[in-house]
């Protein structure tokens, strides 16, 4: 044998080193593909979400006026408002819009978080640069503001690792003017997919090293027709496991050897390898399984979306959603309903002299009355102070009674002088019931003029705001 040019020992050795590596590399990079792409997904839909939602929030024209005449508008600093409160509430790095220029980023609107307002920091300033920005990195912003989709790429800042999605946001004309950007960190992906990959180069190692062992000791002996069945049983493994991903094919049929020497104890370890094999594989459904929770749970943090976080009534999200089943009624010729207007007094105030933790209890004590008094109804926070309820069937018969139930109910709350301020809830109610061809917004328009004018009553008589 020693004048073979391709022994056989070294032609076994480098076919099956060969083989376990291949199927070792390719399943490793399968799964890890498999499951890095399930996260990113999971990110790209959360992200997705956000950038929508606040681009529903936007008045495109206004804040584009904004940028034009360098002044604030009400609606730039609702919208300011709104960024804060986001960017603390879906825990996220950053939360803005801006715009790439000569060189430079101008910003329009950035998030403060809580943590930033605790040092003392303030909100960025209308229009104010930063050169902070490699080249690189900006012409990425520019080649966003060239299309109309939501694009995603990762960058390196001073505060980790982010992953960062950019809207364009685009005036009545159709201009792009600017960009709705939000940063996420992915340090815990990035760990997640590392360790991920570690696991399986040291499965794969250990693997190669038992086989190397194995090998090392068939080496050590001349054998021919042993190693030749041997070879044979190894050559119809290989055939039938190759590009097989059922755990239950990978079965080493042993020939039949009792040399009582390295060929028989070879064969049985190929046979336990095998078996490696074989849970190695589990391993990798068992890690696909996991993905698939990882997408569950995706699909939860979806849903809560549609709940307003601090009242647990419907949020924003729901009522859109609630409008457009609205809109299919009335196309459908079944709707009977009316909407309820809801905007409560001196939240501001309460803000102010007592702080937003009291704010948030006047918040939430105003929503519970609401809700016991349309208890039949849903109930939606469509902004800080305002709430939509939407009657229909018993509420609907009933909905004068209840109006009054409500206003009496405030008033009475309002008036009782044992309550610390920020548990004398007040509130603005109006009301519009659907009528033969109107939309849900003509309807939602009505109960807001409703309310609007017993506000600007209220105002007159009390002065309260």
């Amino acid at each position: 044998m020693g004048n073979n040019k391709k022994p056989i020992h070294r032609s076994l050795i480098l076919g099956s080193a060969l083989f376990i590596s291949f199927l070792c590399f390719f399943l490793s990079v399968q799964s890890y593909l498999t499951f890095s792409k399930s996260l990113y997904k999971r990110y790209d839909s959360r992200l997705n979400n956000i950038l929508n939602y606040v681009h529903t929030q936007i008045d495109a024209d206004d804040l584009y006026n904004c940028v034009q005449t360098k002044e604030h508008s009400e609606k730039y600093d609702q919208l300011q408002q709104l960024l804060n409160g986001m960017v603390d509430e879906f825990e996220l790095f950053y939360l803005y819009i801006v715009f790439p220029r000569d060189s430079l980023m101008y910003n329009v609107v950035s998030a403060t978080s809580a943590a930033e307002r605790a040092r003392g920091e303030t909100d960025m300033y209308l229009l104010e640069t930063s050169d902070a920005y490699p080249l690189s990195e900006l012409q990425k912003f520019e080649d966003v503001m060239k299309h109309s989709e939501i694009a995603f790429f990762e960058e390196d800042s001073d505060w980790g690792a982010a992953y960062t999605a950019c809207k364009p946001l685009a005036n009545s004309k159709g201009n792009h003017y600017a960009l709705i950007c939000a940063d996420i960190s992915i340090e815990e992906l990035h760990k997640t997919v590392n360790s991920y990959v570690l696991y399986n180069v040291i499965l794969t190692l250990v693997l190669a090293i038992i086989f190397g062992i194995i090998l090392i000791l068939w080496l050590r002996h001349n054998v021919t027709g042993p190693i030749l069945a041997l070879e044979k049983s190894a050559r119809k493994f290989a055939e039938k496991s190759h590009e097989h991903t059922a755990p239950d094919e990978l079965i080493f049929d042993s020939p039949s050897i009792h040399t009582q020497n390295e060929v028989e104890s070879l064969s049985r370890a190929i046979s336990q390898m095998s078996q490696d094999m074989k849970q190695y594989l589990q391993s990798i459904l068992s890690a696909e399984q996991k993905v698939k929770s990882a997408e569950e749970a995706a699909a939860d943090m979806t849903l809560l979306a549609y709940k307003d976080a601090l009242t647990r009534v419907g949020s924003k999200i729901a009522y859109d959603k609630m409008m457009r089943m609205l809109d299919k009624e009335i196309e459908e010729k079944e709707a009977q309903f009316a909407i309820v207007m809801i905007d409560l007094n001196n939240l501001k105030l309460i803000n102010d002299n007592y702080g937003h933790a009291n704010g948030n209890c006047y918040i939430t004590g105003a929503c519970h009355i609401v809700c016991n008094i349309f208890r039949h109804s849903p109930v939606f926070r469509i902004g800080g102070d305002e709430f939509v309820a939407l009657l229909k069937n018993s509420d609907y018969e009933n909905r004068h009674e209840l109006i009054d139930e409500a206003e009496k109910k405030f008033l009475q709350s309002e008036l009782d002088d044992s309550r610390d301020p920020w548990e004398r809830f007040s509130a603005a109610i109006g009301m519009a019931e659907y009528e033969s061809g109107d939309t849900v917004e003509t309807v939602f328009k009505r109960a807001d003029e409703d309310m609007y004018q017993k506000k600007q009553n209220m105002k007159k008589t009390d002065g309260r705001t």
